[in-house]
């Protein structure tokens, strides 16, 4: 039964189903960069993706071209890691803040960042990744 007082939203029996499917794609972000591997960015990434990453004048557009991506990351930095600092989900918009961890010239290296990605079926459709890229900038990697 919705309840149907003023002030009332109609679509707050639907808060812990959302709460869930936030959790769950959360989750599913965390563990793939707790142990990265671009061979199951399938699991998170429609074919179509389209990525917008700090730094670089066109969006990187396609799975393939985002495997691509992850694929030299992790060439230059085999131990990255991030994980989940907070997150949120607002209709079909997730938001996850995150801290990345890797070795950078010899050198253990942190940085905060946060993606804003549109989710289609759970797979993210559109991305926007914002970090401070400054600290990788004048390093040779």
């Amino acid at each position: 039964m919705t309840d149907t007082r003023p002030g009332t939203r109609p679509d707050t029996q639907d808060t812990p189903h959302r709460a869930h499917h936030a959790g769950d794609f959360a989750d599913r972000w965390a563990a793939f960069w707790a142990a990265p591997d671009p061979a199951r960015l399938g699991t998170l990434s429609h074919p179509e993706i389209v990525l917008h990453w700090p730094g670089r004048p066109e969006p990187i557009v396609g799975l393939d071209r985002w495997t691509a991506q992850v694929a030299g990351t992790l060439q230059r930095f085999p131990d990255l890691r991030l994980a989940v600092l907070a997150h949120a989900l607002n209709e079909d918009v997730a938001f996850i803040g995150w801290r990345a961890t890797a070795t950078v010239d010899g050198t253990a290296a942190a940085w905060e960042g946060a993606d804003r990605m549109r989710l289609v079926d759970g797979l993210v459709v559109e991305s926007t990744v914002v970090f401070d890229t400054a600290g990788l900038r004048g390093r040779s990697a």
